[in-house]
């Protein structure tokens, strides 16, 4: 368990505060912010090795009623969920019955999944993803009015803002989320397992190559679980120069290791 408290930090004024958590099957983690300062107020992440999407919710349970904090009022709460079941639809292919129409075509039939629906104004674009439905009632139930959101789409809305190529990629323990983004426009968006780096930059170059890109001309954000991943860095950067871990927009303090702080990058943006 890794733990930060500001000294600044409240209990009786998280009214104002933003609380966002980071859900996976590797175990949860949350910030709370200011949102007036951006300031990191409090922090926690316990690692957990789920074996299945479907304890997530009893995982979950179990964790928040061991966290008394999380029990107070917030003014906004905002989940992140790496679902390894995503896509993303332009906005003019987007409409009111598109998140039932989709997901049935081109991915299995779940009925213990539900679709989440997530607006990326940057880049004019939905992006669809997949929650266990009962996890999704246990969030909502401990936090009505809660905002579930993919990382990968904070980590778009961070990095879009100037219209040059783009690779923004989101690792887990075995699967990684990519995004690929041109002049602030929607390329593609795919899911991948892998077991070796080597595998990552395939799947990459592959993809460069089916829209004749060039790897030494695209920038390339990366975030995620890269812990003992020394070599998936270094082979980023042989591959793709132009490539740069996600920086945190909210700072944190000096003590916290960077790899927990990519490993739970969603936090800090």
């Amino acid at each position: 368990m890794h733990e930060f408290v500001d000294e600044t930090f409240q209990l009786e004024l998280t009214g104002e505060k933003i609380l966002s958590i980071q859900a996976s099957l590797n175990g949860f983690s949350f910030s709370i912010i200011c949102p007036d300062t951006k300031k990191l107020l409090y922090f926690r992440s316990n690692s957990l090795k789920i074996s299945t999407e479907n304890l997530l919710s009893r995982h979950f349970e179990s964790w928040f009623s061991e966290e008394a904090v999380l029990k107070n009022n917030f003014k906004k709460v905002v989940l992140f969920y790496h679902s390894e079941n995503i896509t993303l639809v332009p906005n003019h292919l987007f409409h009111s019955n598109s998140k039932n129409e989709l997901p049935p075509l081109l991915f299995e039939n779940n009925e213990n999944s539900s679709w989440i629906n997530n607006s990326i104004d940057q880049i004019e674009a939905r992006l669809l993803f997949t929650i266990p439905e009962a996890f999704r009632q246990t969030i909502i139930n401990y936090f009505p009015g809660v905002q579930i959101t993919h990382p990968l789409k904070a980590l778009i809305a961070k990095n879009d803002i100037d219209g040059e190529q783009k690779l923004h990629l989101l690792f887990d323990t075995n699967h990684f989320s990519v995004a690929l983004t041109n002049h602030n426009q929607l390329q593609m968006v795919n899911h991948f397992m892998f077991k070796h780096p080597n595998d990552v930059v395939f799947y990459l170059l592959t993809i460069l190559r089916q829209f004749k890109l060039a790897a030494k001309n695209i920038i390339t954000y990366y975030a995620g679980d890269l812990e003992g991943r020394t070599e998936l860095a270094e082979l980023l950067q042989k591959h793709f120069p132009n490539s740069t871990e996600i920086q945190p927009t909210i700072i944190p303090p000096p003590f916290l290791e960077k790899l927990l702080i990519t490993k739970n990058i969603s936090l800090f943006l």
